[in-house]
């Protein structure tokens, strides 16, 4: 390895070859409402499921080389991963990220800046959620789904300091 070579630290991804193979090609479809309700997905499948199904948030397809999200800059949009592959890039680490990663939801409920910038390496479909209604849903949440919330984004961002997140 070069010295400008960079290493992948880790990679992410719901396998959706996979999941085409078993029958989900459509959240919608009948055989794939049936594997969902089978016990037969990971809980990472289902909820990747879920997402991609969801009319509450919005889809784009996204260029190969389109920067997503820059690291120390504001969250304002959470993006799921439907299709296609990307690059996270932290500090000296780099990750692959595939279908099923969510991007700058756990930063954006901890009211921090993106913590990586992040790159499609190909075309990229996504499911969009504008964070101010994120947070706005945030108001009406009870205390108790709060903190659980807190304790998972501390987890995800490695933050062991409870007053560096203020859900």
């Amino acid at each position: 390895m070069t010295e400008n070579q960079q290493k992948i630290t880790s990679t992410y991804q719901v396998d959706t070859v996979r999941l085409h193979e078993i029958g989900v090609v459509d959240p919608y479809s009948k055989r794939s409402m049936e594997l969902y309700r089978s016990g037969k997905l990971t809980s990472d499948e289902r909820l990747y499921f879920t997402l991609w199904g969801s009319s509450h948030l919005n889809s784009s397809l996204l260029a190969d080389r389109t920067r997503i999200a820059t690291a120390g800059q504001p969250v304002t949009t959470v993006c799921v991963v439907i299709e296609g592959s990307l690059l996270a890039i932290e500090g000296e680490s780099v990750y692959r990220l595939g279908p099923g990663s969510v991007i700058g939801l756990a930063e954006g409920l901890a009211q921090l800046p993106y913590s990586m910038t992040v790159v499609t390496v190909s075309k990229v479909q996504v499911r969009l959620f504008a964070m101010h209604k994120i947070t706005a849903l945030l108001d009406r949440t009870p205390n108790a789904f709060k903190s659980i919330m807190r304790t998972t984004v501390m987890r995800t961002l490695g933050i062991t300091d409870t007053s560096k997140v203020n859900i």
